[in-house]
């Protein structure tokens, strides 16, 4: 069973050499990747004994496989040290009688659970599915339905609240995913719904989601305003009101509830 979170991707640059490459020639430095911020390329040494707890952290986080050589490549270091930290990880896990162990999976390495812990792990993945959505929940995966793919802070500027335990939620029953990064400053994640909530809904395809009524016209609203604000539509008669004390008086905008009203 993967362990499914998500972790934003590291982009590393090589930066060897610039200040004599800019020197003798600066139209020859190479410009980092475009919207990509210079921290993100500004990672700092790491040492040999922080090594195999780098590699946890990102086996821990990435949920699929990752090569020996994708690991040297973002810890800068040699293929035969990151090889030689992952069999140190995968022995002290088998040693201490972890739940998990470091598997060879599809020409890379990755962080799986025990088999024979699967089918509680089964069982609270489907506790998670099949139990209802809260509303917040749902309003929440509504906006990301229609306006996706959208930020979390784009998402909270609609919605009003704080959107991160929500999202969360939705990304565990897998209804919502990680479909990239917004251009700009910090490059912030995005978020759109996935064949699961298409599945889950009924739909083919978004454009199978309901469309949203449109908002009434200028004139219909100021129409609906100047009947409220009339000394009419405050008032009422009074000669009803008195009739019928603190019932709604007949044609109101309260439901019904005699025969033929829905429950």
């Amino acid at each position: 069973m993967k362990w499914k979170q998500v972790m934003e991707e590291v982009e590393v640059t090589e930066t060897e050499g610039l200040e004599q490459d800019a020197a003798a020639d600066p139209e020859a430095v190479p410009k980092p990747p475009a919207g990509t911020d210079e921290e993100e390329n500004a990672l700092g040494p790491l040492g040999e004994n922080d090594l195999p707890r780098a590699i946890e952290a990102v086996l821990f986080c990435v949920g699929e496989p990752v090569t020996i050589r994708e690991l040297a490549d973002i810890f800068k270091f040699g293929v035969h040290d990151v090889r030689a930290a992952v069999e140190k990880l995968r022995e002290e896990y088998i040693d201490s009688g972890r739940a998990f162990r470091i598997e060879d999976i599809s020409q890379g390495v990755q962080l799986l659970t025990l088999p024979e812990y699967d089918p509680w792990l089964r069982s609270l993945h489907q506790k998670r599915r099949s139990s209802r959505l809260s509303p917040a929940a749902l309003e929440t995966l509504a906006v990301v339905a229609y306006k996706g793919p959208i930020t979390k802070a784009e998402l909270e500027a609609i919605r009003g609240v704080n959107c991160a335990p929500t999202l969360g939620t939705l990304l565990d029953r897998e209804l919502i995913r990680v479909a990239g990064k917004a251009p700009g400053l910090g490059r912030p994640l995005l978020y759109h719904t996935t064949p699961r909530f298409l599945e889950s809904f009924g739909l083919g395809s978004l454009k199978d989601l309901p469309q949203p009524e449109a908002p009434p016209s200028r004139e219909a609203a100021r129409a609906r305003e100047e009947e409220i604000e009339s000394p009419e539509a405050v008032a009422g008669n009074p000669g009803e009101e008195a009739a019928s004390g603190d019932e709604p008086a007949s044609g109101s905008d309260e439901p019904e509830t005699g025969s033929g009203s829905e429950s």
